[in-house]
């Protein structure tokens, strides 16, 4: 019949051993579809066992013979970087406009964000560059408008009336 696929001896004992040490549900069915595709059972009927879509059956199958049975019992996931560029380019982009701040200039987003864009080659929303800051730790620092203890403008002129004579 089509859609059968073959499995040696060590194949169907290592899927009938890994099924049968696994605690993990999402594992236990996948291999459970393993299994049943030793047994000699077509996709068509796997798929109405297990509940998955004949494609599923079929691609899970194809994994197996693939990659083994390493590729359903080890973690995949590496992590949540999403950037754009590399650190490497975002700490290029940094330095610059640090050593920039520390000489005192003044540094606007806009000139980052032109950077930035030069960097990845094209253009990018709002949000991309403001996490790329967040991710850098960098913040908005402004020049304040007047000293916090600055005298009233009352004891300001009374200050110069005073020096005056």
């Amino acid at each position: 019949m089509k859609n059968k696929s073959k499995f040696t001896e060590i194949q169907k004992n290592e899927v009938s051993s890994q099924k049968n040490k696994t605690t993990k549900l999402n594992l236990y069915k996948k291999l459970e579809v393993l299994d049943y595709a030793a047994k000699g059972y077509t996709n068509k009927e796997i798929s109405k066992l297990t509940g998955y879509s004949i494609s599923r059956v079929s691609d899970l199958i194809s994994e197996y013979i693939r990659n083994g049975i390493s590729y359903f019992t080890e973690e995949k996931r590496k992590g949540g970087n999403r950037r754009n560029i590399t650190k490497v380019e975002e700490m290029r982009i940094i330095t610059k406009f640090k050593e920039k701040a520390e000489n005192g200039q003044v540094i606007s987003l806009g000139e980052i964000k032109d950077e930035y864009e030069k960097v990845r080659g094209k253009k990018t929303s709002n949000s991309t560059f403001y996490a790329f800051l967040s991710r850098i730790k960098w913040r908005r620092v402004m020049p304040r408008g007047q000293h916090p203890k600055k005298a009233s403008a009352e004891g300001i002129e009374t200050s110069k009336k005073l020096t005056l004579q």
